[in-house]
């Protein structure tokens, strides 16, 4: 299972920085951030259970963090952040007994249905400002406005809506990828569809240059005008 995850953790690549697979190899042998197993080792030491997902981030003052999520033993699950150079213990946050008084999901987004029609189009499972986890939803009404609804994961109640208007059509993906080697030739590695705070949407393209240097290329959707890159080092 330790090896496993190891190899899984050295392909994910942090977004903020852009450390790829080998970069973060190479800081493990270079002991600038600590292997994986040992990390797990400790984690496992004091948390118990069964270890679901690992990802290796960058906290806001650029260290690297280890975010392990499992189930502990008596069912409940964890979010661990572990510092990746030094092994320190950051924070553990628990989330909900599964199976203890929790709605189902499916149950959750019929009501959902009943209340507003339409189609659900994105979920995410995420933790509010009060560490209370809670669902992200957002649905394409019958309108062609796309509502947006904060629901409690525990027991289905709507904590927030927001009703986003619509926006131009967007522009093919083709048509920006063409567009956007001009001013950066290379490999593209990733895309993914984001949405800024007013919901307008935007792509954000990871490259890989000629020259072996990683760009995160945010391009708007709808006009294919380049906003801004990170990375080039």
């Amino acid at each position: 299972m330790i090896a496993r995850l190891l190899a899984m953790t050295l392909l994910v690549a942090t977004s903020a920085h852009g450390d790829d697979p080998g970069t973060v190899r190479d800081a493990v042998e270079a002991g600038e951030i600590r292997p994986l197993s040992s990390i797990l080792a400790a984690v496992q030491e004091r948390y118990p259970g069964r270890i679901l997902d690992v990802e290796l981030e960058r906290a806001r003052d650029g260290r690297r963090i280890y975010d392990i999520e499992l189930v502990g033993t008596d069912g409940r699950r964890l979010d661990v952040h572990v510092d990746a150079a030094t092994g320190e213990f950051i924070d553990a946050h628990a989330g909900l007994v599964h199976g203890a008084g929790a709605r189902p999901f499916a149950t959750i987004l019929r009501d959902l249905l009943t209340r507003h029609s339409g189609q659900i189009v994105d979920v995410e499972l995420e933790r509010d400002r009060n560490g209370r986890e809670v669902y992200e939803i957002e649905l394409l009404r019958d309108d062609g406005r796309a509502l947006e609804l904060t629901v409690d994961a525990a027991n289905g109640r709507i904590l927030d809506e927001h009703v986003r208007k619509p926006v131009a059509a967007m522009m093919a993906l083709p048509d920006v990828l063409d567009r956007l080697a001009a001013a950066y030739p290379g490999t593209i590695v990733e895309v993914e569809l984001e949405r800024a705070i007013d919901g307008h949407p935007y792509y954000e393209i990871d490259v890989r240059a000629d020259d072996g240097r990683r760009f995160e290329v945010r391009v708007d959707a709808v006009s294919g005008v380049v906003l801004g890159h990170e990375g080039g080092n």
